[in-house]
C-alpha cells in the first residue's frame, strides 16, 4: 500500500461531510490515506479503531455509529454513499466511491490491491438504514436505494441519549472558552467517562469542578476517579 494518498482541498467544503459530527469527519478524512488503490479497507470497527485512529479513545460503538452515518450520507445525484459496506464471505470491507477519481497520479497497474475490490453486489449497510440494492441495479443513472423510516442523516443529538447530551452541553456550556468549540478528541473523552461512570455523574464532576473553580478535564477526571475509588455513586453521592 501506498505511503499516502492526497486529499482534495474540496472535501472542506463538501455539505455532506460537514453534516457528520467533528470526529466522524476526522475518521473520514484520515480513513483516506489508509485506502488501497481500488479505494477499499477494512470494515470493522476494531480494525480501523487499531490502524486508523490508535490513539484516539474512541470506543467501537461510536465508530461504528459514525461509520453507519457516512453510509447513509448518499448522494441523490450520483446514489452514492460516503462510504460503502460490502461482504466478502464472512470478512467486512469499506469501499469509499469517487476514491480513484480524486487520485491523479495513481498507478493501478503498479500498485498490488490489498483487499478484495467492490463489485457492487456484495453491499450489506453498516447502519441497516439505507441499504443498496444488493443486486446493484440502477434506474437510470441512479443507483436504487431503498430508503426505511430512518433519516439520511440524523442529526448528531440523536447518536446520544439525552442524558449523555446534556454531560456534552454541560461541558461546552461552562468549561470550553468563550468563542472556541468542543474537539473531536475531547468530545470522545467525554463520551468514553459517560459509559464508564454514567452521564449523571460526569454532569456532577462538571458542576463540582466549575464551583471550585477547577474548569479542566483533567480535574473533572480526577473528581470521577476519586469518586470511584470511594464507591459514589449517581450525582456524586454515598452508595449504601
Amino acid at each position: 500500500m501506498a505511503r499516502g494518498r492526497m486529499v482534495n482541498k474540496k472535501i472542506s467544503n463538501s455539505q455532506r461531510v460537514n453534516d457528520l459530527p467533528l470526529g466522524a469527519q476526522l475518521l473520514f478524512t484520515w480513513l483516506i490515506p489508509h485506502l488501497d488503490c481500488n479505494g477499499c479497507f477494512y470494515g470493522s470497527a476494531q480494525m480501523i479503531k487499531s490502524l486508523v485512529v490508535p490513539r484516539k479513545s474512541w470506543p467501537k460503538s461510536l465508530i461504528k455509529k459514525w461509520l453507519a452515518l457516512m453510509e447513509n450520507s448518499v448522494d441523490f445525484e450520483s446514489g452514492q454513499p460516503l462510504l460503502q459496506r460490502y461482504l466478502v464471505g464472512k470478512d467486512e470491507y469499506l469501499f469509499m466511491p469517487g476514491f480513484v477519481d480524486e487520485q491523479i497520479g495513481l498507478r493501478r497497474d503498479k500498485e498490488k490491491p490489498e483487499f478484495p475490490p467492490f463489485d457492487g453486489k456484495n453491499t450489506e449497510s453498516v447502519g441497516q438504514t439505507v441499504p443498496l440494492s444488493r443486486t446493484g441495479s440502477r434506474t437510470g443513472s441512479r443507483r436504487e436505494v431503498e430508503v426505511k423510516d430512518t433519516p439520511l442523516n440524523p442529526p448528531t443529538g440523536s447518536l446520544f441519549d439525552p442524558l449523555t447530551e446534556k454531560a456534552l452541553k454541560d461541558y461546552e456550556d461552562t468549561i470550553v472558552l468563550p468563542g472556541t468549540l468542543l474537539s473531536a478528541e475531547m468530545k470522545a473523552e467525554l463520551l468514553q467517562a459517560c459509559q464508564t461512570f454514567s452521564p449523571a455523574v460526569v454532569s456532577e464532576a462538571i458542576k463540582e469542578a466549575v464551583k471550585q473553580n477547577q474548569k479542566t478535564w483533567r480535574y473533572i477526571r480526577g473528581i470521577l476517579n476519586n469518586w470511584q475509588r470511594d464507591n459514589k455513586g449517581e450525582m456524586g453521592t454515598e452508595t449504601q
